[in-house]
C-alpha cells in the first residue's frame, strides 16, 4: 500500500489550520448555546464549564481572525482579466469583495462576542449570565453565517 502523501504549501497549511480551527469553534459554539439554553431554562447556576466555553468561543474567533488575515495578506491573484461581458466584469467584482466583506463581518461579530463576555461578567446572577453569553454570541454567530454565505 502506497500512501499519496502530498507536500503543504505554506497558504495550503494555513487554510488547513484555519478551516479546523473553525470546527473546533462549531462545536464549542453548539455546546455554549446548549448550555445558555439549558441554563435559562432551569436557572442552573453559570458554572467554571460554562465560563471556558466563553473563553474559548472568543479564543476561537481571536485565532480566526489571526489565521484568516494571513490568509488574506498572502492570497494569490488568480483572477483572471475577463471584462469583455459585464458577466465577467460582476464575477471578478464578487471575487475581489468578497473577503473584504468577510473580514469586516467577522471584526464586528468579534467586538459583539466580547461585548457580551464583558457584559456577562458583570452580571450577578446565573441566568442573567446565561441570557447575555446566548443573546450576544448568537448574534455574533448570525454575523458570522451572513459573512459565510457570500462565498
Amino acid at each position: 500500500m502506497i500512501l499519496n502523501i502530498e507536500v503543504l504549501n505554506g497558504y495550503s497549511l494555513i487554510k488547513h489550520v484555519h478551516t479546523f480551527i473553525s470546527g473546533a469553534f462549531l462545536i464549542i459554539a453548539v455546546w455554549l448555546i446548549i448550555r445558555s439554553v439549558r441554563g435559562i431554562i432551569k436557572n442552573h447556576a453559570y458554572t467554571k464549564l460554562d465560563k471556558y466555553l466563553s473563553y474559548g468561543f472568543i479564543i476561537n474567533l481571536y485565532l480566526q481572525l489571526v489565521f484568516g488575515l494571513i490568509l488574506f495578506s498572502n492570497h494569490n491573484s488568480t483572477v483572471d482579466d475577463n471584462f469583455s461581458n459585464a458577466e465577467g466584469a460582476l464575477k471578478l467584482a464578487s471575487k475581489r469583495f468578497w473577503p473584504i466583506e468577510h473580514i469586516v463581518l467577522m471584526l464586528f461579530a468579534l467586538f459583539i462576542a466580547n461585548l457580551g463576555l464583558i457584559l456577562s461578567n458583570q452580571s450577578l446572577s446565573g441566568k442573567e449570565k446565561h441570557t447575555k453569553i446566548l443573546t450576544y454570541y448568537v448574534v455574533a454567530l448570525l454575523m458570522i453565517a451572513i459573512s459565510l454565505i457570500a462565498i
